[in-house]
């Protein structure tokens, strides 16, 4: 390896003992071999591709780990599920990641965060390669920010202020970007894959993992079965396979069996469909974190091919700050929250969790679930009425007429008339069925309009865009239901990346970063993810490629 290599490879990892060990077992990596099913029948037949590391899933924690162990030299391939990269590091909102002030106070604060569900060696782990970071992005060829400085705002960074050893979490965003900050995750992750694939890092698109390849005796996991154009393909790992590839987002049964029974809907990518946590168990790993979410922020409807568009969180959007008539109502007609609460109180969406959630135990169905959102055609004329965070799903209009002309949105000349048409299906332990009743949507609307006369909003302390709705035709949207920004549980893992068996053990050869078993437990504190595809990525290059080479 050249001196100009070992330079530039020392700013993703500084573990310099490690890497001279890698560089040698790299060096000795064996060739395919067949196998005979008689001696050795959960191998396969032969392998059909072969790989030092082989990662499943090119979101922004695969990138990091590929471009990092494929600058020590290391042959790697990833196998992606989608016909591109990205997954839900291309759905984050902006490019800041977490620092600290305070090391000691730092872990005070995230063994609060994780409440006991998360050994302390690896969140240790995580705030030590926080300071990495910074690294790789002087590396991304994108324009730097003149002195930047670690910002601290209460409700984001951090958080929880009132958590112990909160005083210690700030945020950095190093990049000089307009706009960067509501949409700096494809450029992150565009960056990322462009030195990952320069590095020689292969990857397979359109390739979803199936099963991992296990030894029977030893528990290693050798390799993957994957799906090649309806073809099975065999791939071999030569030191380790890594799952990269999210969280149970778009798996219907499992959010209903491990979050909640009521449908619930996500913003990121629909690949994710915990493909992860599936092989995972299928090998022996435990499981950690399943309930854990980031939201929900948004109401949301889910349309074709699992297209998800949600209610805006900002409201610095043509449709609020040039009219601003629009309200959410419950099933029954009735306001439940206030549309407009700010950002930094919502705590990522915990605090909407017991409203939004809410259950009447008398009429055994929940109270606001489904919800509706209804505006006027104020808001109808000034701007798209709803937004994506999804960089691959089409933008709503801008005049809202093709959602109108699809059924998305329902139109009606009276309150009434609208109510009628806003309709919501039978839904078994949540809601009997049936639409909004008329009466109660209509007197919803006359107290709010007449509450925005004064302008104020006693009933639910909305103080911004207090505007009536009032000019027909009137329109809803919904079935809405909670959103959520993403999942964090998957297979448990060890302060190495390492996936863990039932009795703490690890699985040989076996890894599990970013959000595929994320270390957040019931709390999350904002720019956390986008951390933590880089802090996973890089321990886990730390530690694959110490495995030694079989075969």
């Amino acid at each position: 390896m050249s001196q100009k290599n070992k330079k530039e490879s020392r700013e993703i990892s500084r573990r310099d003992s490690v890497v001279g060990v890698n560089a040698d077992m790299v060096g000795r990596a064996t060739g395919s071999q067949v196998f005979s099913r008689e001696e050795k029948p959960w191998l396969p037949d032969k392998w059909d591709k072969e790989a030092d590391v082989v990662i499943i899933g090119y979101g922004g924690a695969g990138a990091t780990l590929g471009l990092t162990v494929a600058e020590w030299g290391a042959k790697v391939l990833i196998l992606e599920k989608a016909a591109f990269g990205g997954g839900n590091s291309a759905c984050i909102a902006g490019p800041r990641f977490l620092c600290s002030t305070d090391d000691a106070k730092m872990l005070e604060y995230m063994k609060w965060m994780c409440s006991g569900q998360t050994e302390e060696d690896v969140l240790r782990a995580y705030i030590q390669r926080l300071k990495d970071i910074p690294q790789i992005y002087r590396r991304l060829g994108l324009p730097l920010a003149d002195n930047p400085q670690p910002s601290r705002i209460d409700g984001i960074f951090p958080e929880w202020p009132a958590a112990p050893g909160a005083e210690a979490v700030r945020a950095l965003n190093l990049l000089n970007i307009p706009g960067v900050l509501t949409a700096g995750g494809p450029i992150l992750f565009n960056a990322l894959a462009k030195l990952a694939e320069a590095a020689g890092v292969e990857i397979e698109y359109s390739t979803p993992a199936v099963r991992l390849v296990q030894d029977a005796n030893t528990k290693e996991v050798l390799g993957v079965i994957a799906d090649s154009s309806g073809k099975e393909v065999a791939v071999k790992g030569r030191r380790a396979t890594v799952l990269a590839c999210g969280g149970i987002e778009f798996n219907e049964e499992m959010c209903k069996q491990y979050i909640t029974h009521c449908p619930i809907h996500f913003m990121g990518s629909p690949s994710l469909t915990g493909d992860g946590v599936r092989m995972a168990e299928e090998v022996g790993a435990q499981l950690w974190h399943m309930n854990s979410v980031s939201g929900p922020l948004y109401w949301s409807i889910k349309v074709d091919n699992n297209l998800v568009y949600a209610t805006y969180e900002r409201y610095d959007t043509p449709v609020f700050k040039n009219a601003g008539s629009i309200i959410w109502v419950n099933k029954y007609g009735n306001r439940f929250h206030n549309e407009t609460a700010p950002m930094l109180t919502l705590h990522h969406g915990s605090r909407n969790r017991e409203t939004w959630f809410s259950f009447d135990t008398e009429v055994a169905q929940f109270r606001n679930v489904p919800a509706f959102q209804i505006f006027d055609e104020k808001s109808r004329s000034v701007g798209p009425v709803m937004q994506v965070m999804n960089n691959t799903t089409p933008p709503w209009s801008k005049d809202n007429i093709k959602e109108i002309e699809k059924g998305w949105v329902v139109r009606a000349d009276t309150i009434e008339d609208l109510a009628l048409k806003c309709k919501f299906p039978f839904i078994e332990g949540v809601t009997r069925g049936g639409n909004i009743t008329p009466r109660v949507l209509k007197t919803t609307l006359d107290r709010y309009n007449t509450n925005c006369k004064s302008g104020s909003d006693p009933d639910f302390q909305r103080k911004d865009f207090i505007v009536p709705i009032d000019t027909p035709p009137y329109y809803a949207i919904g079935p809405m239901f909670p959103t959520f920004v993403n999942t964090h549980g998957g297979p448990k893992h060890d302060a190495k990346q390492r996936v863990l068996d039932v009795n703490n053990r690890p699985i040989p050869r076996l890894y599990a970063i970013g959000e595929c078993g994320s270390l957040w437990g019931p709390y999350y504190n904002g720019c956390g993810d986008v951390s933590e595809f880089f802090t996973s990525g890089l321990i886990a290059a730390d530690n694959v490629l110490t495995e030694t080479t079989w075969g």
